[in-house]
C-alpha cells in the first residue's frame, strides 16, 4: 500500500504517489467532485513549479521582488467521475509533471481499481499590476522559468493554446444571451491570494451545461472536458455563460457536445471557453 499523505518537502507532496479514501470532502450526489479533482491537480502541479526553485508556492517571487502566481491558462478532464464511489480506495498520481520544456503542463490520474480519472493542468505565470483583479500582468521571470515552446514536448501545451485562442474568439462573436449568471463572493468563489480560482468557474461552466440541456445531460456521464481561461474578475461582477448542445449521434452509442462560454458581464471579456463531451 502506498503511504498516506506525508508532506515534507514541495518536490515531496507534489510527485509522490499519495493514497487516500474517498469521503464527504471529495464526493458529489453523482461521483467524485471534477473540481476537488481539478483543484487537487492544480495544487500540486503548483508545487512541484515552486519546488524547481526550492522554495514553497507563498515564497516564488520574480525578479522585481512581486509574488509571482500560477494562472490556469487550460485543463481537461477525462473519464466518468460516477464512477467513483464513497469509501473507494484511490491513489493520486503525477504522470508527467511541470516544466519548461512541456510549457508548464501537468497530468495527473485519480485511480481505484477499475476506475480512472484524468487531469490535464497548463499554466502560465502572473502577478498583480494593482488590487482589481481586472490588472494581472506578466512577472519579471527568473531564466528558468520561461517556458520552451520550441520544445517537442511542448506542443501539446502549443496545441492547448491554439484551441483556446479559437474559442476565445468565436466567443467574441457571439451575441446570444446567457443561460446562467453568478455573481462573483468573495468567500465562495476567490482563492487564498484574492483570485477567482479556475475551479470554481469550472464549476459555473458545468452548472451552465446541464441549465442549457437538462433533459439530454442529466441522463449521461460527462466523458471529456476540454476548458480554457483568460482573465479575472473582482467580487461583486457577475459571470455571464452561455452554453450550447449538439447530439451527434443517439442509440446505441449516444453522444453529446456542449460548447459553452463566459463573459464578464462589467466589460463583456470573454473569461473562459469549454466543450464538454457527454455520452455513454
Amino acid at each position: 500500500m502506498l503511504p498516506t499523505i506525508d508532506i515534507e518537502t514541495p518536490a515531496a507532496a507534489a510527485l509522490s504517489p499519495v493514497c487516500f479514501r474517498l469521503g464527504m470532502p471529495h464526493m458529489s450526489a453523482s461521483g467524485v467532485r471534477r473540481s476537488w479533482v481539478l483543484r487537487e491537480a492544480c495544487h500540486r502541479h503548483w508545487l512541484s513549479i515552486a519546488a524547481q526553485s526550492g522554495v514553497t508556492p507563498s515564497d516564488l517571487r520574480d525578479l522585481t521582488g512581486a509574488r509571482v502566481m500560477a494562472s490556469v491558462v487550460a485543463c481537461t478532464l477525462k473519464g466518468d467521475s460516477a464512477a467513483f464511489r464513497e469509501d473507494d480506495l484511490c491513489q493520486f498520481v503525477m504522470t508527467e509533471p511541470p516544466s519548461a520544456q512541456n510549457g508548464w503542463r501537468s497530468q495527473l490520474q485519480l485511480r481505484a481499481p477499475g476506475k480512472l480519472l484524468c487531469a490535464e493542468i497548463l499554466t502560465s505565470f502572473a502577478r498583480r499590476n494593482g488590487r482589481s483583479n481586472v490588472k494581472l500582468g506578466v512577472p519579471d521571470l527568473k531564466a528558468m522559468f520561461q517556458a520552451d515552446r520550441g520544445h517537442a514536448a511542448a506542443r501539446r501545451a502549443a496545441l492547448l493554446r491554439t484551441l483556446g485562442r479559437h474559442d476565445r474568439d468565436r466567443a467574441q462573436r457571439e451575441n446570444a444571451p446567457p443561460h446562467i449568471s453568478f455573481e462573483i463572493l468573495e468567500d465562495d468563489h476567490l482563492n487564498g491570494v484574492g483570485l477567482v480560482y479556475f475551479a470554481s468557474i469550472h464549476d459555473m461552466i458545468e452548472r451552465a451545461e446541464r441549465n442549457a440541456a437538462p433533459e439530454i445531460l442529466c441522463r449521461f456521464p460527462m466523458r471529456n472536458r476540454r476548458a480554457h481561461f483568460f482573465g479575472n474578475l473582482d467580487v461583486g461582477d457577475r459571470l455571464e455563460v452561455t452554453a450550447r448542445a449538439s447530439v451527434h449521434s443517439l442509440a446505441p452509442n449516444p453522444a453529446v457536445t456542449v460548447q459553452s462560454h463566459a463573459k464578464r458581464a462589467s466589460d463583456g471579456a470573454v473569461i473562459a471557453c469549454a466543450e464538454s463531451i457527454y455520452g455513454t
